[in-house]
C-alpha cells in the first residue's frame, strides 16, 4: 500500500485527541504530513514506513503510534522499543520523552553500550525502552527475562531506517528480523529520510503479523512538506591531492567565498573533520572574514573571561568559537549557550555538537572526517544530522546547507541529498556472525530454518531485485535466487561447523558449542574467534596482550604519520611491563598492547619536541580499544576454560581485573582507584608501607590523618571509600582423599568470605562476580566456577 502524497488536506486539530493525550503536544494542529498519516498511526494497528525530509516533524508520528498502543493496552502490559543509530539521538529522545510522557504515567529507560547493571534493572521496569541497534542486539542475546520481555513488546519504532545501507546497518537489519520472529505480534513503524526504494522496506516489514506477504503502509513525502525550506548546495572542487592537510587548506581558502554568498547575518555552524581543524578554521575566520565585518557584527560578548580554554576565550571575543569533545563539558555548554544567545556568530565544530543547536547556515567543510581512528566518509545519516541544524522551524523561516567536497564526489552527494541513492543491505558482509547468534537463540536449527530466517531479512528483498550487488554467484539462466539463498546458508553454516563454533546434535539439529555461545554473547567477530580458539597453551599476560591486539575489532587502530617515535618512547619507559622489540612496533597489535600497558601503568606521556600532537589521537585510539577489550578478554577466558588451560585462564583473569580497574592488579598503584588519592597521596601511603585496600581498611581515622597531614575528621572519607571496594578472604579445607592405581581424588571445601562490614553487591556500577579456579602444577585446569 504505497502512497506518494501531495499537499492539500485540511490539517487535523490536536483537539481530536482525548485531553489526556493532547497534553503531550505543544501545538494546536498537526502539520500536513502528520495529518495525512494520522489515521494509519493512531486509528489502525498496521505496520507503516514513512519517508519524509529532515525537519518535517516525523517524531510526532512515533508518538501517535505510542498513543495507539496506550489506547489498546494497559500500562505495565506492554513494552515499546525505540531504536536509533546513535547514543546522542537516543539521549535526545530519552530526555524529551521522559518529560512529556510522564503525564501519561509512561516510564522511559535508556539502554546503550555503557548502561550499568542498575540501569538495566530500571529499563526492565520501563514502558518505553530507548536503545541503539547494537545494544538491543546484545541485549536480546542475553536477557535473563527473555521470554517474558518479548511477549510484552507491542510496538517497535525504527528511526532513520535508511542506515540499513551503512556499515552498521547489518545490526539493525538483524535486530528487526529477529524481533519479527520472536515478537510476531509487535507493530513496526519505520521512519526514513527521502529515499527512492522505501517500498522495499515496506515489503520487508510486511503489513502486520497476520499478513507478512502484504507490504506495510507506505507514505513518501517530498521537500514541499518541510516546514522550513532548506536550500542545499554541493560545491565540488578540482583537487588533485589525497593529502588531508592540503585538502583542509584548500577548503579553508574557499570558505570565505561560501560565507559571502550565503551569509544572512544569522548564526553559522561549520563542521570540520578533526578537532585540530575546528581550531585552525576558527582562527582563520576570526583573522580574515570576521575582521572585515566588525562594523556589522559588533561583538556582544560581556567583558571578562568565559572559557577555561585560553585560545577559545580569546577567539570568542571575535564572535567565533570552536567546539569538540576535547573541550571541558563546561566550555562546550558555554559555547552552545552563547551561540543560542547570539553572542557567538560562528561555531567550527566536529559532529559531537548538540543535535538541537540550530543555525541558519550549515557548512560541511569536506565530506570525510576522523572517525573511529581513521579517515572515513560521512554516512548519509551523518550528513542529514548535520544539515538538520539549518533552518529549524522554531528558530528560522529558511535555512541553507552547503557541502564542500572534491569534484569527483560532487554528483554522489547531490544524489544522496536528493534522495536518489538506493538503500542496499550490508548483512552479507557479516552473515556468519549473525547466523551463529541466531543458532544460539534457536531461531535457526537447520539449513531450512536458516533459509527461512534469511527470507525474513531486507537482504533477501534486495537480492531479488538487485542480485549483482551482493556478489552471490548467480550465473546462468537456470540459477535462481533460491539457489543463491541455499548457497549462502550452506557455505556459512559449514564455516561455523568446520571451526567447531556450531555442531549437529543427536537430533540432527544445529546447536552452538561453548565457543559459539561465547562468540555470540560477547559480540566477537568470526576471525577473532578463530584466533582465540587456535592459540597455544600456557600463555603469559604478554602473549595474551599480543593475541588481543590481533583481533579484527582493532583493525583500524593503526599507526599514523609520526606516531612510531611516540610509541617507541612509551615502549622504553619504566612503566611498561612487557616491552616490545623496537622492530615490532609497526603493526596495530603492537599499538593496542602499548595503549593497554600505558593505561594500566598510569604512565605519563613522553615529552619531546612535537610529542603533544599525538596525545589527542592516543585518547581516541584508547576509546576504541576500551570499547572492545573487556568483551574480548572475557571471551578469551571462556575459550581457555574449554581447553582446560589453567595457566592461560589464570593470567587472563588477572589481566581482566586490571582492565576493569584500568590499573595493573597487585601493583603499587592500586590505591589510586580510591577517589581523592592522587600521586602525592599515594606516595605518602607507600612511604608508610600502606600498599593495599586491606592495609588502608585496617587503619583508624587518626592514623590516616597523621599519614596524610589532614585536619581532624577528614580521614573518615578514606575509610568510607575503601569500604565500598569489595575485599575477600578464601579458606580451603581438605575433607579427605582416596587413592587407586590411576589417580588420587581429594575432596576439598572452599569458603569465600567478604571482609567488608556491609555487603558490597556492586562495584564501578557493575554486579560483582567471584571466580574460583583450581589448577594443577602442570598447568591443567581442574575446576573453574563463577558466582555472583
Amino acid at each position: 500500500m504505497a502512497r506518494a502524497v501531495a499537499l492539500g488536506p485540511q490539517p487535523i486539530s490536536a483537539s481530536v485527541l482525548p485531553d489526556r493525550y493532547r497534553s503531550i503536544f505543544k501545538f494546536p494542529a498537526f502539520n500536513d504530513m502528520q495529518s495525512i498519516c494520522f489515521s494509519t498511526l493512531y486509528q489502525n494497528d498496521i505496520n507503516a514506513v514513512i519517508s519524509s525530509p529532515t525537519g518535517s516533524g516525523k517524531t510526532v508520528l512515533f508518538e501517535l503510534a505510542m498513543l495507539k498502543t496506550l489506547v489498546s493496552e494497559a500500562l505495565g502490559n506492554f513494552k515499546i522499543i525505540y531504536i536509533a543509530p546513535t547514543k546522542s539521538l537516543c539521549y535526545e529522545r530519552y530526555q524529551d520523552w521522559c518529560a512529556r510522557l510522564a503525564v501519561l504515567g509512561m516510564k522511559c529507560g535508556f539502554l546503550t553500550g555503557d548502561t550499568s547493571a542498575e540501569e538495566v534493572a530500571t529499563v526492565k521496569q520501563a514502558d518505553v525502552i530507548i536503545t541503539t541497534p547494537e545494544k538491543w542486539d546484545s541485549t536480546t542475546r542475553r536477557w535473563t527475562d527473555y521470554d517474558r520481555l518479548m511477549t510484552l513488546v507491542k510496538l517497535v519504532l525504527i528511526d532513520e531506517v535508511h542506515i540499513l545501507k551503512d556499515l552498521r546497518g547489518a545490526t539493525l537489519e538483524v535486530v528487526v528480523s529477529r524481533m519479527k520472529y520472536i515478537a510476531p505480534h509487535a507493530r513496526f513503524i519505520a521512519l526514513s529520510a527521502t529515499i527512492p526504494n522505501a517500498e522495499d522496506i515496506a515489503e520487508w516489514l510486511g503489513q502486520n503479523w497476520n499478513s507478512r506477504s502484504m507490504p506495510a503502509q507506505l507514505y513518501t513525502f517530498g521537500e514541499e512538506f518541510r516546514p522550513v525550506q532548506l536550500d542545499i548546495h554541493v560545491y565540488g572542487y578540482p583537487v588533485r591531492t589525497a593529502n588531508t592537510f592540503q585538502l583542509d587548506r584548500h577548503y579553508d581558502s574557499k570558505l570565505s567565498d561560501i560565507l559571502d554568498a550565503h551569509f544572512a547575518q544569522k548564526p553559522i555552524i561549520i563542521f570540520c573533520p578533526t578537532r585540530k581543524s575546528t581550531v585552525s578554521t576558527a582562527k582563520n575566520l576570526a583573522k580574515t572574514w570576521m575582521k572585515s565585518r566588525e562594523a556589522i557584527l559588533a561583538c556582544r560578548m560581556d567583558p571578562g573571561r568565559h572559557f577555561q580554554d585560553y585560545e577559545l576565550d580569546e577567539l570568542s571575543k571575535s564572535g567565533v568559537a570552536y567546539h569538540h569533545a576535547g573541550l571541558s563539558l563546561q566550555d562546550r555548554v558555554m559555547v552552545e549557550r552563547m551561540f543560542l544567545g547570539r553572542k557567538i556568530l560562528i561555531i567550527c565544530c566536529t559532529s559531537t555538537l548538540s543535535i538541537n543547536l540550530p543555525a541558519h547556515l550549515v557548512v560541511i567543510r569536506g565530506t570525510s572526517a576522523w572517525i573511529d581512528g581513521q579517515v572515513q566518509e560521512y554516512t548519509e545519516f551523518d550528513m542529514h544530522q548535520m544539515m538538520g541544524r539549518a533552518g529549524r522551524p522554531q528558530f528560522d523561516t529558511s535555512g541553507v546547507a552547503v557541502i564542500m567536497t572534491t569534484r569527483d564526489k560532487q554528483s554522489k552527494y547531490e544524489q544522496i541529498l536528493c534522495g536518489q541513492e538506493v538503500v542496499e543491505s550490508c548483512l552479507h558482509n557479516h552473515l556468519v556472525e549473525h547466523l551463529n547468534a541466531e543458532v544460539c537463540l534457536k531461531t535457526i536449527n537447520d539449513i531450512e530454518s536458516a533459509k527461512g530466517w534469511l527470507r525474513s531479512t531486507f537482504l533477501y528483498v534486495r537480492m531479488k531485485k538487485n542480485p549483482s550487488q551482493y556478489n552471490i554467484g548467480i550465473t546462468g539462466p537456470s540459477k535462481t535466487i533460491e539457489d543463491s539463498l541455499d548457497q549462502l546458508c550452506t557455505e556459512n553454516i559449514a564455516r561455523l561447523q568446520i571451526s567447531k563454533i556450531v555442531e549437529t546434535s543427536d537430533r540432527n539439529e544445529l546447536v552452538s558449542t561453548i565457543y559459539g555461545r561465547s562468540m555470540a554473547l560477547f559480540y566477537i567477530q568470526f576471525q577473532t574467534m578463530l584466533n582465540f580458539m587456535n592459540t597455544g597453551a600456557g600463555m603469559s599476560i604478554s602473549d595474551i596482550l599480543t593475541v588481543l591486539g590481533q583481533s579484527s575489532e582493532f583493525k583500524n587502530v593503526r599507526f599514523k604519520q609520526g606516531e612510531k617515535k611516540f610509541y617507541k618512547e612509551i615502549n622504553a619507559a619504566v612503566g611498561i611491563r612487557y616491552p616490545l622489540k623496537a622492530v615490532n612496533i609497526k603493526d596495530f597489535e603492537a599499538k593496542v598492547s602499548l595503549i593497554i600497558q600505558f593505561t594500566l601503568g598510569r604512565m605519563e606521556f613522553p615529552v619531546y619536541d612535537g610529542s603533544g600532537k599525538h596525545v589527542t589521537q592516543f585518547h581516541a585510539d584508547k576509546a576504541i580499544v576500551w570499547q572492545h577489550v573487556q568483551r574480548l578478554i572475557r571471551c578469551f577466558i571462556d575459550c581457555k576454560i574449554q581447553s582446560i588451560d589453567g595457566v592461560s585462564v589464570r593470567n587472563a583473569l588477572e589481566l581482566a581485573r586490571s582492565l576493569q580497574a584500568e590499573i595493573w592488579d597487585n601493583s603499587a598503584n592500586v590505591l589510586l582507584q580510591i577517589e581523592g588519592v592522587g600521586p602525592t597521596t599515594l606516595r605518602k601511603f607507600l612511604n608508610r608501607n600502606i600498599q593495599t585496600f586491606a592495609d588502608l581498611a585496617s587503619m583508624d581515622i587518626l592514623g590516616i590523618e597523621s599519614v596524610l597531614s589532614l585536619s581532624k575528621g577528614r580521614g573518615m572519607k578514606y575509610l568510607q571509600d575503601v569500604e565500598k571496594i569489595p575485599r575477600f578472604a578464601v579458606t580451603l579445607k581438605t575433607l579427605g582423599e582416596t587413592r587407586d592405581t590411576s589417580c588420587v581424588k581429594i575432596a576439598v571445601q572452599v569458603a569465600v568470605k567478604m571482609l567488608n562490614k556491609t555487603v558490597v553487591k556492586m562495584y564501578n556500577r557493575k554486579l560483582l562476580t567471584v571466580g574460583f579456579l583450581v589448577e594443577l602444577s602442570n598447568g591443567e585446569l581442574v575446576e573453574f566456577r563463577r558466582a555472583m
